[in-house]
């Protein structure tokens, strides 16, 4: 039904076998706007990889988010920009740039305090995994939204990325996904 009134189907807090279901089920490509992947970072939270591909499979999109202490990585355990990017380069070797995107979820104050509360009310601390991490104020380097996307792209220009690949990760991406489920 969602797909005959082409409403965008977001996956994101969805468990394991709801995500396969739905984008099995699903006939226009389905989105997780924001995530990261599970291979990298060893969290409910995050996606594992056999749900990547199999958005990316039928034409969907994984945002890399940047909410504080989700995508991790162990080569930067210390919550940042390296290691959301991480998750960003895991993903595109793993289903290929068309297919990967940011959706940093992050917020202006304080983003941690938000978490505190709400894994005081819910069980979100069960989600978190039970690898060790620092605890951080913030990501470094993707402080708020005001930051966010200057911050990836300039990240994204000092590695080596073409306009090109820069322009699909920051918007064309989720773009197309949208013109093909509201068209």
């Amino acid at each position: 039904r969602m797909n005959r009134l082409g409403m965008a189907i977001d996956i994101s807090h969805s468990g394991d076998v709801t995500c396969r279901d739905v984008i099995e089920a699903s006939e226009k490509p389905v989105l997780i706007t924001h995530a990261g992947s599970r291979t990298v970072w060893n969290s409910a939270r995050m996606k594992p990889d056999d749900v990547i591909e199999a958005c990316a499979r039928r034409g969907g999109v994984i945002g890399v988010e940047a909410a504080p202490h989700t995508t991790i990585s162990r080569a930067h355990p210390r919550h940042s920009i390296d290691s959301v990017m991480d998750h960003v380069l895991h993903c595109i070797d793993l289903v290929g740039i068309d297919h990967v995107a940011f959706g940093p979820d992050t917020l202006f104050g304080d983003h941690v305090g938000l978490h505190d509360l709400f894994a005081a009310q819910l069980s979100v601390r069960d989600i978190q995994g039970t690898e060790g991490f620092e605890r951080v104020p913030y990501v470094d380097g993707l402080e708020n939204p005001g930051e966010c996307f200057e911050n990836i792209a300039g990240w994204l220009v000092r590695h080596g990325f073409s306009d090109e690949d820069i322009r699909k990760l920051v918007g064309e991406n989720v773009l197309r996904v949208l013109e093909e489920v509201w068209f």
